[in-house]
């Protein structure tokens, strides 16, 4: 395997610039994921970034600050079923299962090409729990065999509501679905009816490139009845 092209050095100095100290065993899988995400990008337009630079500035920081609010806020259990729905290139959930590897990741993607993408990643820099499925989500959460969820993420995969929408009946009773936006929920008009359902129990925020992201994590768990 040839070295990334991506500099170990520079990587630690932009992680240091967004707050985070990253292990030698994180830095060298992630320089490599950069890398070819890179390549790929010059082809398939995987991403809107051009740069690892830019890519790691504006996405990767995502992923590590999931990282920070699984561990630290989410309450999942050991060995959690995780669901990535709509992974696309991989973000946040191949950067997040080099800093996080609780349970099972599962990264769904319907378009051929990104999946491909995705498992080829994986080829190249195994990580423990993580899978790929390729196909819709519809499809995936059908099974077989028979799939509930512990944990969520959406980031950028159709409207949030929409989201809640499809995983409410296959989530565990305590399951967490977690939502990476760039737009505070309170502030959507959807809100008011989302809470009649849906319990935040959590929330973060943080800087990406001059602009704030928000991390909210919602349960049903003593949320109240839904309407018949």
């Amino acid at each position: 395997m040839r070295p990334s092209s991506v500099s170990l050095y520079d990587l630690q100095h932009w992680a240091k610039r967004a707050g985070f100290e990253l292990a030698e065993d994180t830095l060298r899988p992630l320089a490599g994921y950069l890398d070819l995400l890179t390549q790929w990008n010059r082809v398939m337009n995987l991403v809107g970034t051009r740069t690892a630079e830019e890519t790691f500035d504006t996405l990767v920081v995502d992923s590590l600050h999931l990282g920070g609010f699984l561990r630290e806020k989410a309450g999942l259990p050991d060995a959690p079923s995780c669901w990535d729905l709509g992974s696309g290139a991989g973000l946040p959930g191949v950067p997040l299962r080099m800093v996080w590897q609780a349970g099972d990741y599962w990264m769904v993607e319907a378009r051929e090409k990104r999946a491909l993408f995705l498992s080829t990643v994986l080829a190249k820099y195994p990580l423990p729990g993580t899978h790929v499925f390729r196909g819709r989500a519809e499809a995936f959460m059908a099974g077989p065999p028979a799939r509930t969820a512990d944990l969520v993420v959406s980031r950028a995969f159709m409207p949030w509501p929409k989201v809640l929408e499809l995983v409410q009946d296959q989530l565990t009773p305590e399951g967490v679905v977690v939502l990476l936006l760039r737009e505070r929920l309170q502030d959507s008009p959807d809100w008011e009816q989302a809470v009649r359902h849906w319990r935040l129990f959590a929330a973060s925020d943080y800087p990406v490139a001059r602009t704030k992201r928000f991390l909210f994590a919602l349960s049903r768990h003593n949320a109240p009845s839904c309407p018949s």
